[in-house]
């Protein structure tokens, strides 16, 4: 419902001069935004404003920028925010003010929150057998997610293993990995409070010891090379000196 303020002259009320009083509203009253998306709000002013103006959640007149822009006519103005931050959440205030200077304002509440996020999850991640071994998860949300690791399609707790291990950064480590723990692992996230659930899938890979032996054997071709540049006389001693100390060499 509108109201009227009628101006009265020489005690009389003059219909014809009828205003009606200064009203505020906003399109929206509580928003929910994930980072990085972008909204506007519409703010419309009833009766005869003179400004509208927009104030920000620490009380700070708006100017129009790259991310926060204002789009304002007579009776209507529209801020624009871009590319959302969690910084921006907060209390916006639309304010209208008259002629005389009198002042009606609406807001809205605005909530922003990050979404659920892998960052830069490689696969495969490789390691060295028989060392402690923390496969990477990088996952994101606010509130932060709740993870939850599988591999063969059992969920990895405490009591699946003894040297599986989820650490507080979300990371699973596995000490003394061996080739048997070879496979696909599934790091699951969730948001309970948002409904909101996605997974990773992680190729792990254990790279075989090398034994002695075979370092020995992969050093020949250099040794050879080396040793030909100073001379054939001296590659065969070496050879020969190589096989005496490694008598399983095949």
């Amino acid at each position: 419902m509108y109201h009227c303020h009628c101006k009265q002259h020489d005690n009389r009320t003059d219909p014809m001069r009828c205003e009606t009083a200064l009203q505020v509203s906003i399109s929206l009253n509580k928003v929910e935004l994930s980072v990085g998306e972008s909204k506007f709000f519409t703010c419309t002013a009833i009766g005869e404003p003179v400004r509208l103006e927009w104030f920000n959640p620490l009380g700070e007149r708006i100017v129009s920028s790259k991310r926060m822009t204002l789009q304002t006519e007579s009776f209507r103005s529209r801020l624009i925010i871009y590319n959302a931050i969690i910084e921006d959440a907060g209390i916006y205030r639309c304010q209208a003010t008259d002629a005389s200077g009198h002042t009606e304002e609406a807001s809205v509440v605005l909530e922003i929150y990050q979404k659920l996020t892998f960052r830069d999850v490689k696969s495969p991640q490789e390691f060295r057998h028989s060392e402690t071994a923390e496969v990477v998860c990088d996952v994101i949300s606010s509130p932060v997610p709740v993870v939850v690791w599988y591999y063969q399609d059992n969920e990895i707790t405490k009591e699946y293993h003894r040297r599986f291990r989820v650490l507080p950064n979300n990371n699973l480590q596995i000490h003394q990995i061996t080739k048997a723990d070879e496979g696909v692992y599934r790091c699951e996230a969730s948001v309970e409070a948002r409904g909101e659930i996605n997974f990773v899938d992680i190729a792990v890979v254990v790279n075989a010891p090398v034994c002695c032996g075979e370092e020995i054997a992969m050093s020949l071709p250099v040794l050879l090379c080396s040793e030909g540049v100073a001379g054939e006389t001296n590659v065969l001693p070496s050879l020969l000196a190589l096989l005496l100390l490694q008598p399983n060499l095949s």
